[in-house]
């Protein structure tokens, strides 16, 4: 029973990344609570992480309104605006990296 749920939230977990909606809108529309997303999302990493599966990766970039956003690992959501400063951005993916 626990695998089919955790096939469950695997499953959603995939069509909350390729939703682009915030944490938030995805819960409403699914009728979901937020700790209980969090919930499964950390278990899913935490297990992926023990399988030596964790990778620190961008899984999407979408540009919305003269900004960008960028998910990384589902686990970071961050949106540029114009005019942003590169040589940050690359210290902050960098910094993020580190804490894997």
């Amino acid at each position: 029973m626990k695998s089919k749920k955790l096939e469950l939230w695997r499953k959603r977990q995939e069509e909350f990344r390729k939703s682009g909606l915030t944490r938030r809108v995805f819960c409403a529309k699914h009728r979901l609570k937020i700790s209980t997303l969090d919930y499964w999302f950390s278990r899913i990493r935490d297990l992926e992480k023990s399988q030596g599966l964790f990778e620190l990766k961008a899984q999407g970039i979408s540009i919305i309104n003269s900004s960008l956003e960028v998910i990384i690992a589902d686990r970071y959501r961050i949106e540029i605006k114009n005019g942003f400063d590169a040589r940050l951005f690359a210290e902050l993916v960098q910094a993020l990296e580190r804490r894997g």
